[in-house]
């Protein structure tokens, strides 16, 4: 019994560092995206998109321990406040894991509306408190610029997601 609870601890602990690492490598795709000139203002947030498609579809729990440690690394090698990514990583998990979505719905019909709701919720009020930590009001063209850079790269990444997963299950048929 206590060799299956230790296969069990070790599995889940390698799931963790592999999403670590992958969440870890995207957040440096999204930093190099910055260097084309049409992502020069704003790059789109490939992570909410990751993690609302791991959620949503693949029903795969995140760890927080992990969202804050990506978060604080993110913050750190950009120079943003310190813990504002982590503050909007565990928004963004506990709204897209608490809005009410019919896990039922095989389509996935309405993601794309889910998605925006969570991510100008979620944007709006690390926003917000960037504002007040910073006393200071952004210009409103790249944080636009952001939220539609990010909602246009949705159905995209939902797509090639999609495209895989059929892929992967006609090779297993």
């Amino acid at each position: 019994m206590n060799n299956n609870l230790f296969f069990y601890f070790i599995y889940n602990l390698s799931k963790s560092i592999f999403f670590f690492i992958g969440i870890f490598f995207l957040i440096n795709i999204e930093v190099s995206l910055s260097f084309f000139l049409i992502f020069n203002t704003a790059t789109p947030s490939l992570v909410s998109i990751i993690i609302f498609l791991f959620i949503k579809k693949f029903n795969y729990i995140l760890s927080n321990f992990n969202l804050i440690c990506i978060g604080l690394l993110n913050d750190v090698f950009l120079g943003n406040n310190l813990g504002l990514t982590s503050i909007y990583f565990l928004l963004f998990k506990y709204l897209t894991e608490n809005i009410r979505i019919n896990i039922a719905d095989e389509k996935h019909e309405d993601d794309w509306l889910y998605f925006t709701i969570i991510f100008v919720i979620a944007f709006t009020v690390t926003l917000l408190i960037n504002m007040l930590l910073n006393l200071k009001i952004p210009d409103l063209s790249p944080i636009l610029y952001y939220i539609g850079i990010t909602l246009v790269s949705f159905p995209i990444v939902n797509f090639i997601i999609n495209s895989f997963y059929f892929i992967q299950r006609l090779f297993k048929s």
